[in-house]
């Protein structure tokens, strides 16, 4: 008996880990077709929020976005710039991401992969008053290794984030966002700790 209060404790313990993670969203921007040039602009969507990202090239002007996908590699998998040779992002172009998704959640993180030896992913923030240049951008974060990642400040919430090559070319892997958590996450959360809370009191009654 004593193993199974155990197991539906595990149980429940389980579904109130599930409640408290079930608000992240991941953008892997192959929501609009892979090996596609998507245009200067596309909007990603997943789970009801959408991200926006532009492409524009360092000197000024918009330039289009390629979502790259190879097969059976994560970190050659990602968006790009159709400019580049490789489908990358190089330091010629850039990246923008508008803040914040819609409906407005928390963005949490920007994975850059196909970093490699001697290549380097620059991260920035830009105001809203200041959409398509990376003039007067904010250096927030730099990578210099395969699947780095930078990690968005609170501060940064509203505005752009940039990422571009800080030297030859990489590719913005995924972005993550923190959402509200929603009512059925909280109500599961409820639940489970409430059903731990039964099964002691249960388990206690039994050893009386």
């Amino acid at each position: 008996m004593k193993h199974k209060f155990t197991t539906m404790i595990m149980a429940l313990a389980a579904m109130g880990a599930l409640a408290t993670q079930a608000n992240a969203v991941t953008f892997t921007f192959q929501e609009n077709g892979s090996n596609v040039d998507l245009g200067p602009t596309s909007t990603f969507t997943v789970g009801g929020f959408s991200l926006t990202a532009s492409g524009f090239l360092t000197s000024g002007g918009p330039t289009d976005l390629f979502a790259k996908f190879t097969l059976g590699n994560p970190s050659e998998t990602g968006l790009g710039t159709n400019i580049d040779a490789e489908k990358e992002v190089n330091t010629t172009d850039f990246i923008q991401l508008t803040l914040p998704t819609t409906p407005p959640s928390n963005f949490n993180m920007v994975l850059l992969a196909s970093v490699q030896s001697g290549e380097q992913a620059l991260v920035y923030f830009q105001p809203l008053s200041s959409p398509g240049t990376l003039v007067g951008a904010t250096l927030i974060g730099t990578i210099t290794n395969a699947d780095g990642s930078v990690t968005i400040p609170a501060i940064y919430q509203t505005g752009f984030i940039d990422i571009t090559a800080g030297a030859a070319n990489v590719l913005l892997e995924s972005a993550t966002i923190s959402t509200p958590d929603s009512g059925s996450a909280v109500a599961l959360l409820g639940i489970a700790l409430a059903g731990i809370e039964g099964v002691r009191r249960a388990f206690r009654a039994r050893r009386a």
